[in-house]
């Protein structure tokens, strides 16, 4: 694979890659959101727990991105695939106010103060909450060498789909119950399509105009998007949520919108990260849209 210049990548490509730089947040706030919806449609819902918890999943992903960009020696590991479509993307403050040792000390200091809050929790409910934290922080740690024997999207889905829904929702209800199972399969689903489009890598086209060509097996991404609408729709037939839940049927439009972009054959990298940024706004509106089922179911 070749390195595009940032001529022939375009100016118009640092916008796309800030933008889902800050969306890449909603890994967290989304599973979080659903898991308290799921809580409020089963009475047990409580906001000072929601909000703790809410902050722990998002210190474990802060944590685990300034480790990843650490271990990966500031995305200069060619086994990564952000030295490629994906180059300039850094956690915030990265390179800038943080050095290379700062952002390791970042990464352990979130994950730190991940322990005070599982710890709090620990008081209250016990070995498991513990134990679900725990497994949090070692994703964290070892994130980097499971990707590079190629387990990033299994790890992706099972961190911020069951993982993270079933950990909230067991602060808030103190059950371990298969209702968070399936209602985490959606989002996590659709949290891994944005990390496989993420992991894409490219070569220059022989074209005249240069475009870049990606590899990424597409039929994946597709099955991804099936699986995340059919388990959303069997999680309603088989009873784990209301009708309502129906709701996040109704981001399929742009999910077929992004898979008609990624099946190009050729394009400008600023395309695909375009629609990158709509697969995380897939994940956005439909874990508002099954939470908002939730609640009013």
């Amino acid at each position: 694979m070749l390195q595009l210049t940032q001529d022939q990548l375009g100016s118009d490509r640092t916008k796309p890659i800030l933008i889902i730089k800050i969306m890449l947040f909603s890994a967290s706030l989304i599973p979080s959101l659903v898991a308290g919806a799921l809580a409020w449609y089963n009475g047990y819902f409580s906001w000072t727990p929601f909000l703790m918890a809410t902050l722990g999943l998002l210190l474990g992903q802060t944590g685990g991105d300034y480790l990843y960009y650490y271990f990966t020696d500031m995305h200069t590991d060619t086994r990564d695939a952000h030295t490629k479509i994906f180059a300039g993307w850094k956690p915030f403050f990265a390179g800038s106010v943080l050095n290379k040792t700062g952002i390791l000390i970042t990464g352990i200091v979130c994950l730190v103060i991940d322990i005070f809050i599982a710890w709090y929790f620990y008081q209250q409910l016990g070995t498991t909450i513990f134990i679900l934290a725990l497994l949090g922080g070692l994703i964290a740690i070892f994130f980097t060498p499971l990707m590079y024997r190629g387990y990033k999207e299994p790890v992706i889905f099972v961190t911020f789909g069951p993982l993270s829904v079933i950990g909230v929702y067991f602060v808030l209800s103190g059950n371990l119950l298969i209702d968070a199972l399936m209602v985490s399969l959606p989002i996590g689903f659709l949290v891994t399509v944005v990390a496989y489009l993420k992991g894409a890598r490219y070569r220059i086209s022989e074209d005249a105009q240069k475009n870049a060509v990606f590899s990424i097996k597409k039929n994946w991404m597709v099955w991804l998007f099936i699986l995340a609408y059919l388990s959303n729709i069997a999680g309603v037939v088989f009873g784990f949520m209301p009708v309502y839940s129906l709701l996040g049927l109704l981001t399929i439009p742009l999910a077929l919108n992004i898979v008609s972009v990624v099946n190009q054959k050729s394009g400008k990298v600023s395309q695909y990260l375009w629609a990158t940024v709509k697969s995380i706004v897939v994940l956005v509106a439909s874990g508002i849209l099954i939470a908002i089922g939730l609640v009013i179911g």
